[in-house]
């Protein structure tokens, strides 16, 4: 009892602290002066205006009365009507000369006040769901842009796997793979600094092939590492990524020369292929810097397809030695082509299975969640735009259209990795698919036109051929400023010959394809070497303002053609 008493006297203590109730009071107190002048001996305003009844003064109690609904809904309607009664009611029964019509005036008050208080909870309910509404549409918003984020970092990382796989597969010489690879990791990871390191198994020690960002003399004071030393050798004997923040304070720090070079902080990944290690990856900064796990984890993953490049440039030199050894002791031409064949299913298989692996992911995960994101923000458009504002609807619009732009991009992407259409109808419907696909997204007017009877390849020829002309093609839209392009594929009794050339301003061909590597044109040095693995003979016409003609010859009769 004391306690509910206690609790009373806070709430009246509120309400009196309350300056709503001051307000409130005042009007009640000028509405009761005005309502009896002859009692409190002031003229009466509204009978000088040549009113005579006192109508205007109740109707004016409706300001406290709707005031306090306003304030404190229907409570604070309730009591309002009971002051205002409390004030009127003796005027009509003790002073008032027209009772009646005076109960009926007080009584209407009473109902426009209670009418007001209606409006009023109508309003707050309706503005309470449209708050309740904007607030879930804001946190869904929020969840919105969050996932887009991740999507798009998602995307990110994908594309850059795209990259290094591209480049990486341009190439058969490990040193052009991994120094194609060093200037797109420092590009993709933001960094200062990338080394590159092989390990020597009989040895066990690691040694620096490619690096990027620093001196000839910091990699001469390096040297070589064992398995072990340092933060290199540390990765290659556990196989774990290893994260350093600060390198010249760090213990496990073995070369001094690593702190005169400034490296500050460094990230190291293990290069792996065919399930065992082959080296380490590792990039630095000067500026201090925390490496996140998602940006171990792209690493991690770049790393893995430069491991496999590696293990197919090791297999190739091993498996061209190992053939050339044949053909000089045997001499003959069916052990070389053997030799050959094997080789080129090998590091072919190891490349497309890496292709098809990120084509799966892209279509299976990347695709699905961008298509079901999209739908999810329509839905929200559409549900929510009477609620929304129109800067609400603009911002879901926008990121329904980035949405679709990313999944877009990702639909290329797996596209561009592993055509289904080749594997399904073949090299000529995969060529004009090429072909469309340059003209309808780099506006580029694309010919394609075969001549002879097509006869099927084996699978990898048929990749090889493909391949070489996406990267033709590809070429043609980043660097060419063509207007035109065309695709030729002619078939003979004994050869079959593919041409891709464009209108565009062409280059200077040096005596040899091969010396274009140091210029960075991997593109071209990469086809070459596709080429040579089928037995084709690839040549490359162009002058500048010219534009350029790639043409490959295959004999009928070459490595794995079949009719």
């Amino acid at each position: 009892m004391r306690e509910a008493l206690i609790s009373t006297l806070r709430r009246i203590l509120l309400i009196i602290r309350s300056p709503h109730f001051w307000v409130l009071m005042a009007m009640f107190a000028v509405g009761a002066v005005l309502h009896y002048p002859e009692q409190f001996h002031i003229p009466s305003v509204f009978p000088s205006l040549g009113l005579s009844r006192h109508a205007i003064e109740r109707i004016l109690f409706l300001l406290p009365i709707a005031y306090a609904a306003y304030i404190a809904g229907t409570k604070g309607w309730i009591a309002s009507s009971i002051a205002a009664l409390a004030i009127m009611m003796p005027r009509v029964f003790l002073v008032s000369s027209s009772e009646h019509d005076a109960l009926i005036e007080t009584c209407a008050v009473i109902m426009v006040g209670g009418i007001i208080n209606l409006w009023f909870t109508v309003y707050r309910r309706e503005k309470s769901r449209s708050e309740q509404a904007l607030a879930s549409l804001a946190v869904a918003q929020k969840e919105l842009q969050s996932y887009v984020r991740l999507l798009s970092e998602n995307e990110k990382r994908l594309s850059a796997l795209n990259e290094v796989s591209d480049v990486v597969s341009r190439s058969l010489e490990l040193e052009d793979i991994l120094s194609a690879a060093a200037e797109k990791v420092a590009d993709v990871m933001d960094v200062d600094v990338v080394l590159a390191f092989l390990l020597d198994e009989k040895e066990q020690e690691l040694k620096p092939t490619v690096y990027r960002g620093v001196s000839d003399e910091f990699i001469a004071e390096l040297g070589t590492l064992k398995v072990g030393e340092g933060f290199n050798g540390l990765v290659a004997e556990t196989g774990k990524p290893l994260v350093v923040e600060d390198a010249s304070s760090d213990p496990r720090l073995t070369k001094e020369a690593v702190s005169r070079e400034g490296i500050s902080a460094m990230l190291a990944v293990p290069l792996k292929g065919a399930g065992k290690i082959t080296g380490t990856l590792s990039i630095g900064t000067r500026a201090p810097r925390k490496f996140n796990q998602d940006e171990i984890e792209l690493l991690s993953h770049i790393a893995n397809h430069i491991g496999v490049a590696v293990d197919n440039a090791r297999l190739y030199r091993s498996q061209l030695m190992m053939a050339q050894q044949i053909a000089r002791d045997a001499g003959t031409e069916k052990q070389m082509r053997e030799s050959l064949t094997y080789y080129l299913q090998q590091a072919i298989r190891s490349q497309e299975e890496e292709r098809r692996r990120i084509a799966r992911e892209l279509h299976d995960e990347t695709a699905q969640d961008l298509a079901a994101l999209s739908r999810q923000i329509d839905t929200i458009t559409s549900k929510g735009e009477r609620l929304l504002s129109s800067k609400d609807v603009a911002l879901l619009e926008e990121l329904h259209q980035q949405a679709d732009r990313a999944l877009e991009g990702v639909r290329r992407f797996s596209q561009d990795l592993r055509p289904s259409i080749l594997d399904d109808l073949g090299l000529v419907p995969a060529l004009e698919w090429l072909a469309s696909d340059l003209e309808q997204h780099f506006r580029i007017k694309v010919n394609f036109e075969v001549k002879g009877q097509v006869n099927r390849f084996a699978p990898e020829v048929e990749l090889v051929l493909f391949r070489i002309a996406q990267e033709a093609l590809r070429n043609i839209w980043k660097h060419s400023d063509a207007s035109q392009a065309w695709i030729g594929l002619e078939c003979h009794d004994d050869s079959t010959v593919l041409t891709i050339g464009d209108n565009g301003k062409g280059f200077k061909l040096p005596e040899k394809v091969v010396e274009l590597a140091p210029t960075g044109k991997l593109g071209l040095v990469g086809m070459q070497e596709r080429a040579r693995l089928v037995g084709a003979h690839l040549t490359v016409t162009s002058e500048p303002s010219e534009g350029t003609i790639i043409t490959v010859e295959l004999p009928t009769n070459s490595v794995n053609a079949s009719s």
